[in-house]
């Protein structure tokens, strides 16, 4: 999920609905790398701090700060298996 960002939208400071495409392309060649590719995770991106596409609440997520400049939030689960 990506918010529009730029360059629709006044608040972005960095691109997202139109980069995520390629990310997505990078992120799944590396889960497939790993054995991972049928582990369901999601992303989201946005263009700014605002978080219109709730980049806080994906397992990765991603808010411009400015123009191909990103942070990259990621959630952390731990779980035991007896």
């Amino acid at each position: 999920m990506a918010c529009p960002a730029l360059p629709t939208c006044g608040l972005a400071l960095a691109e997202a609905e139109r980069v995520l495409p390629a990310v997505m392309r990078q992120i799944e060649a590396d889960l497939d790398a790993l054995g991972l590719a049928n582990v369901p995770i999601s992303v989201r991106m946005t263009g700014c701090p605002n978080g219109c596409a709730r980049p806080y609440m994906g397992d990765i997520g991603f808010v411009g700060r400015t123009k191909d400049i990103y942070n990259v939030y990621m959630a952390v689960t731990c779980s035991t298996h007896a």
